[in-house]
């Protein structure tokens, strides 16, 4: 009696330590990824006022465009995995496709490549599960979906362009100097100016033009997803995320309009007016925009940014994942025969 006892205890163990450890069979991974972007920054929206970070209701769809994911994911812990992603999206914002009467009235657009490298760490809530074949807890039944929320960050290149009116050619906008980069005292130190706008307590207020952005920002990336094994080697997923970035010029829009000419200023480029503004002319008394140029604002005219908040992106993707050194039989528990 004591025999059959051991041997069912022996066999009990090793089957709970084998799918115990199952985790640690195989755990790297290739993970690629194709879904949409949504932009939220300066540019575009909805009817409402811009709501950041995870602010859902600010979104527009009509400029909704492709991403592209590729990563490489490893799991180091029973709940735990770790992942370095590979991202690129076309981002895109235009003020005329906005449901803002003020944001359509302004009227700039852009887009831009988005050159993403981040990692990952995800916390699996729902934990992942290996097929339990040969085993006593297989009649349990297997479940195979998991999910999981993360948290990462990184680094991404950003190139704003914009659209010529009558050309159609794509402009970038960085080197236009669109707020006043480009304008420099004699000493090379930023334009020092009156601003023709009265400040809160109703005062001309000097300003100074900001420094040239670079095209290279921090990321920081929240998000969740599922993820479902088709089989040992496969599986399929969907994760949603928001990154939040370091800049506020994805859109090359960050705060005032600056008139070069009104300081009699060379521009740098022969775009940098045409992109610097381009609003419409506004009949407040029926709230329409109609479709002819205004007069140039003066410098320090608010309202062409948003100075408060950095720009962020939403990224919905769908994943499928493919196990590295395994193969379609590996990671079964095996049992060998025991003599008592």
């Amino acid at each position: 009696m004591k025999k059959y006892f051991f041997l069912l205890f022996f066999v009990l163990t090793t089957s709970f330590t084998t799918n115990a450890q199952q985790w640690k069979r195989n755990p790297a991974s290739i993970v690629y990824g194709n879904g949409t972007n949504n932009f939220m920054g300066d540019l575009g929206g909805g009817k409402k006022i811009g709501a950041h970070f995870f602010g859902i209701r600010d979104l527009d769809y009509q400029v909704t465009r492709p991403t592209w994911q590729l990563g490489y994911r490893y799991r180091f812990h029973e709940f735990f995995t770790f992942r370095v992603n590979y991202s690129y999206a076309l981002i895109s914002g235009k003020d005329a496709a906005s449901g803002s009467f003020d944001r359509r009235a302004r009227n700039l657009s852009f887009r831009s490549g988005i050159y993403e490298l981040t990692t990952q760490v995800e916390y699996y809530f729902i934990k992942e599960k290996g097929a339990q074949k040969s085993s006593f807890n297989s009649l349990k039944g297997f479940t195979p979906l998991s999910a999981y929320v993360f948290v990462g960050g990184g680094a991404l290149y950003y190139n704003p362009k914009a659209k010529h009116p009558e050309t159609g050619k794509w402009i970038a906008l960085q080197p236009l100097g669109t707020e006043g980069q480009f304008a420099v005292n004699s000493d090379g130190t930023q334009f020092n100016y009156t601003s023709s706008y009265r400040d809160a307590e109703g005062n001309f207020a000097p300003l100074t033009t900001p420094e040239p952005y670079k095209r290279i920002a921090g990321v920081i990336s929240m998000g969740i997803g599922v993820k479902y094994d088709l089989n040992k080697l496969w599986s399929i997923g969907l994760e949603i995320s928001n990154r939040y970035t370091s800049t506020d010029y994805l859109d090359d829009t960050h705060d005032k309009y600056f008139n070069y000419s009104q300081y009699g200023l060379t521009p740098p480029s022969e775009y940098t007016t045409l992109f610097s503004d381009r609003h419409l002319v506004v009949d407040y008394s029926t709230n329409t925009v109609i479709e002819e140029p205004g007069t140039l604002y003066l410098s320090g005219k608010t309202m062409r940014g948003e100075p408060d908040y950095n720009d962020a992106y939403i990224f919905a993707i769908i994943t499928v994942y493919y196990k590295l050194g395994g193969s379609g039989s590996q990671g079964n528990p095996k049992y060998r025969g025991s003599r008592f």
